[in-house]
């Protein structure tokens, strides 16, 4: 009915999968949800709160009955900053795919999650694919795993695949650069006309502060209207908030709120080149583990200066991750990855492959393929205009360099990328694109990229 790749995890299963960890008052994890076996039993155990992803959208309607927090329906598309709160992924993940899913998980989990996984044995035992190689390495490096046998028979759809559960601990610890600056005397609803000329980050919060009373006043709504009604209508009525289809409860959408908040306040700020990876983690992070502090003007200009800050450390990690993923590619590399002879053990050279940066288009161009060797590779290019002093906002990044159709470039440095044709741009960027072809120096150039270039 769901699927070929539907097999609901047995409960004695998920008993193995939740030995030992202490669920209560945890965030957890699951990628695979389907009908939420999985997701109920950690909502019983006691989760802070729990996160899903599901591709099927019949399944996806039976989660959204549930307690759970729907981050989207391609797990392998989800990014390390949405769930870089979590402290364990729980995931039955299809066995077709099962060393590709459980790869990822382990790629963009925050350091100290601990990931509990089922895959068929032969995932582990026969290593024919990169990507079995690359699974086989972590579990060696970080984990351990044990034959459950044949234990889907007694499931409520069988199979006859015999099950690994492998239980893998990423290193390091949980960390925030943001705790302990926040005041918490000042109330959100602080914020009335004239306490302080207007601006960007003073418009958001009385957006954000704005949108939870109206939040709350569909509740009051429901409950006037039950006793307006009550006495001959009979029964409780409600009202409810729904995003995309789904139930939004309060909670949920002030911590959406705040998250899109931050995303909205860089990019005004013209913050974009400090946005790094790790700074989008600990932003979800402190939201999800602190969101109690108030989203005010204070805070949000003490997080600003905490940003700044710690640019210069953040941007040594960006470098420092890059190195040590574009130098794991070298050509006789120990962890089981495709390697090739342009990649140095040891050096960050001007040329360099990494894999999965690009994906066959619509029609068989080149388009970019969103994945965390992606956002390593934008991570550098900030790090590198942060220490030589270059323009961010000068540059063409990865993803415009392959998606614009057409290029305008002066002295050899990007001024504006355009995505289709040329007669289909408006007349203000008609207007930049004429008085920057007058500069001596400015050439617009067709972006017309092939495979093998």
């Amino acid at each position: 009915m769901f699927g070929f790749e539907y097999y609901p995890t047995p409960g004695p299963v998920i008993d193995q999968l939740i030995e030992g960890l202490m669920i209560r008052g945890r965030a957890c994890y699951e990628p695979s949800a389907g009908a939420g076996h999985i997701v109920e039993r950690l909502i019983k155990e006691g989760a802070s709160s729990v996160l899903a992803t599901e591709k099927d959208s019949d399944l996806r309607s039976i989660l959204q009955t549930k307690s759970v927090v729907l981050l989207g329906e391609d797990f392998l598309k989800i990014e390390s900053h949405e769930i870089s709160h979590v402290d364990f992924i729980i995931m039955n993940p299809p066995f077709s795919d099962g060393a590709r899913h459980i790869t990822h998980a382990f790629n963009i989990a925050p350091p100290g999650c601990k990931i509990r996984a089922l895959c068929n044995v032969e995932t582990l035992k026969n290593s024919y694919s990169k990507s079995r190689e690359e699974l086989k390495n972590i579990v060696d490096s970080y984990g351990i795993w044990e034959d459950l046998g044949n234990c889907f028979s007694i499931a409520d759809r069988k199979t006859d695949v015999n099950v690994a559960l492998l239980r893998i601990d990423k290193p390091g610890e949980a960390s925030n650069e943001f705790e302990g600056f926040f005041l918490e005397d000042e109330e959100e609803e602080k914020t009335g006309a004239g306490l302080m000329p207007y601006n960007e980050i003073r418009d958001i919060v009385n957006r954000y502060v704005e949108s939870v009373k109206i939040y709350d006043q569909q509740i009051d709504t429901a409950i006037r209207l039950s006793e307006m009604t009550g006495s001959f209508y009979g029964g409780q009525l409600g009202m409810q908030v729904t995003r995309n289809g789904a139930p939004l409860i309060r909670n949920e959408f002030k911590k959406g709120m705040q998250k899109a908040g931050w995303m909205y306040i860089f990019s005004k700020l013209n913050m974009k080149k400090l946005a790094t990876k790790g700074l989008k983690d600990d932003i979800n992070n402190f939201v999800e583990k602190q969101q109690y502090i108030p989203f005010t003007m204070r805070n949000i200009y003490k997080m600003l200066e905490i940003v700044i800050g710690t640019t210069g450390a953040r941007m040594d990690k960006a470098i420092v991750e890059v190195f040590d993923r574009v130098t794991s590619y070298h050509d006789d590399n120990k962890l089981g990855l495709e390697g090739w002879k342009t990649n140095s053990h040891y050096l960050l050279t001007r040329r360099f492959i990494m894999p999965n940066l690009t994906s066959i288009a619509y029609g068989g161009g080149i388009e970019a393929n969103y994945s965390s060797n992606f956002e390593l590779v934008e991570d550098l290019m900030k790090a590198l205009c942060y220490i030589t002093g270059e323009n961010y906002e000068g540059q063409i990044d990865l993803q415009a360099f392959l998606n614009y159709h057409y290029v305008l470039m002066h002295e050899g440095k990007h001024v504006i990328g355009i995505y289709g044709p040329l007669k289909a741009r408006r007349a203000d960027d008609w207007e930049l694109v004429n008085a920057q072809q007058k500069r001596p120096g400015s050439q617009i150039m067709h972006n017309n990229l092939q495979w093998g270039q």
